[in-house]
């Protein structure tokens, strides 16, 4: 037996050292690091347990998607499951559609096809097969709902369906299993004329083969400004609030459908819990659209140890009418029957009168862990510009780590370029949010041209904005392993980072050369040294 010591690097750049001694093994590390386990191991069939250590987060430099001079604001991005650099991003405004196969840093034009290029709430995501779903307004009959496909990461864009009703509102589109093995399904989510919600599902069993959406489920009750999400067994939930409410406090709802594609339809609603934000609040950051609690989804399919909770994050204040807004997450494990206490997500000090709004919830489903961004007043003096910040629960939403600022400068939807004339659509009513294989993407409506490419400059329209946020694990040591000559060991990967094995002789004057490296993708992936026969070596993982 041996001792290993377990130490993980607090930094963007982790290493963990392996010092070979004949038969023994050590754990050890450089500069910054700290011990944070001790395991026994045996000579052979070496078994490392998990590092517990602190998971930090790290923000990568804003991006300008569309560096456009029209205005652009409510926002969406997407993240595909098959490749995590190949992103989409989409606004309400001016229907603004980019995609990126580098992860973010340089976006392209889509070809949006015989799509109708309307004001129209959208909303994307990518599936397990990595088809790209969209959902917009069309001009079939006036506020019709139209769902694009694309299947080549966002380039180019067919009409899959649309609804041959009108008058409707915030669409939603979500993705996920059917319940049938191999079998995966699409669900929309929208407004109707008589402000009920509809729902319709649709099979995907291939890239680009999807099945007819189903006829719609309504609910039984007025509603909007909600989401849907599709759990582990295709059951499908949504949440919504009553838009017509006058009279807090204000009811956030959900409804479930049990079986998704089968023969139930939507069950009976519940009350999750009451907000002090009503459907049409303003805030000295947000004076002409107003905000709404934005009750939104996220189901963890991960298959992790949180597996089949489902997420509500949303927004309230202390009273009506207060400018003190905060944003909470609530979690269910029983399909949205019974629903935990509220966990205030955003970390500036309680009741200091600032206003957190427009969140968004995204879960990693190769982690199990969720992020919440939103936009953030904390350091503005008058509380009516704004940042954005995210924060990660890595524990089923009991926790959240320190808040970090995503948004480089500071955007203001108060400018006469936004709030004066037929603009004022502020912030629009939602932002967004896309979580894989440890990398997230808020996506926000920025003025403050941090980046230098806003063509009307700072304090301007807006355009969308995005970085990429890296939620940095541990190195997790698992199965490590000498077999013959050759060393053997795993680690745990994120998206868009490379891990290298590297080696040297001597701590003393240590020269270290890379043996092999994996690209991350959210999965183990094993690193081996195919000549491990020196007397004598020394080993370290590196992410970067």
């Amino acid at each position: 037996m041996s001792s290993i010591k377990l130490l993980t690097s607090r930094l963007d750049i982790s290493s963990i050292t392996l010092t070979k001694l004949g038969g023994a093994a050590a754990w050890g590390g450089g500069g910054g690091v700290r011990l944070v386990g001790l395991a026994l191991v045996a000579l052979t069939g070496l078994s490392l347990t998990t590092c517990v250590a602190q998971v930090t987060m790290t923000v990568g430099p804003n991006v300008n998607i569309t560096k456009r001079l029209e205005n652009n604001s409510e926002t969406c991005i997407a993240i595909n499951p098959l490749n995590p650099a190949n992103l989409f991003a989409g606004d309400t405004w001016a229907d603004a559609y980019r995609y990126s196969m580098d992860g973010g840093i340089t976006w392209h034009n889509c070809n949006m096809g015989v799509l109708d290029v309307v004001d129209g709430d959208v909303a994307a995501t990518f599936d397990s097969f990595g088809n790209l779903f969209l959902t917009q307004f069309g001009n079939y009959i006036d506020g019709c709902i139209q769902v694009g496909l694309s299947t080549n990461g966002g380039a180019a864009f067919s009409l899959l369906y649309q609804t041959t009703s009108g008058t409707n509102d915030q669409p939603k589109v979500a993705t996920g299993p059917s319940g049938v093995a191999g079998q995966g399904s699409v669900w929309i989510v929208y407004t109707t004329v008589d402000s009920r919600n509809a729902a319709q599902g649709a099979t995907v069993t291939g890239l680009g083969v999807v099945g007819s959406f189903s006829a719609a489920e309504t609910t039984s009750i007025n509603g909007d400004f909600g989401d849907i999400a599709v759990g582990p067994n295709g059951q499908v939930l949504i949440s919504y609030e009553n838009p017509n409410a006058t009279v807090p406090p204000y009811n956030l709802r959900v409804n479930l459908d049990p079986d998704g594609l089968g023969t139930n339809l939507l069950q009976t609603r519940v009350n999750v819990t009451t907000t002090q934000v009503g459907p049409f609040q303003p805030i000295p950051a947000q004076p002409h659209r107003d905000i709404d609690a934005e009750p939104k989804l996220a189901w963890d399919r991960s298959g992790g140890p949180h597996n089949g909770r489902v997420y509500l994050s949303y927004t309230d204040a202390p009273s009506i009418n207060s400018n003190d807004t905060d944003v909470y997450v609530r979690y269910s494990d029983n399909n949205g029957t019974n629903w935990s206490n509220a966990v205030r997500v955003n970390d500036d000090p309680p009741g200091n009168g600032k206003s957190q709004f427009l969140p968004h919830i995204a879960l990693d489903q190769t982690t199990g862990n969720i992020a919440v961004s939103f936009y953030d007043c904390r350091n503005s003096p008058s509380n009516n510009t704004a940042e954005v910040w995210a924060t990660v629960s890595t524990d089923g939403g009991q926790t959240f780590l320190p808040n970090v600022k995503v948004s480089a400068g500071v955007s203001s939807a108060v400018v006469p370029a936004i709030s004066a004339g037929t603009n004022q659509f502020d912030f629009g009513d939602y932002s967004g949010i896309c979580f894989h294989a440890g990398t997230f993407y808020p996506c926000w409506a920025d003025n403050s041209n941090s980046t230098g490419d806003n063509p009307w400059g700072a304090g301007s329209n807006f355009n969308l904005y995005t970085a990429r946020v890296t939620v940095i694990p541990p190195l997790v040591m698992v199965n490590s392993r000498r077999i013959n000559s050759t060393f053997h060991v795993s680690v745990q990967t994120v998206a868009m980072k490379t891990y290298y094995l590297q080696s040297t002789a001597s701590l003393s004057n240590p020269v270290w050369s890379s043996l092999t490296s994996v690209p991350g993708d959210g999965s183990v992936k094993e690193l081996v040294d195919t000549n491990s026969i020196s007397p004598q070596a020394f080993y370290r993982v590196k992410a970067q």
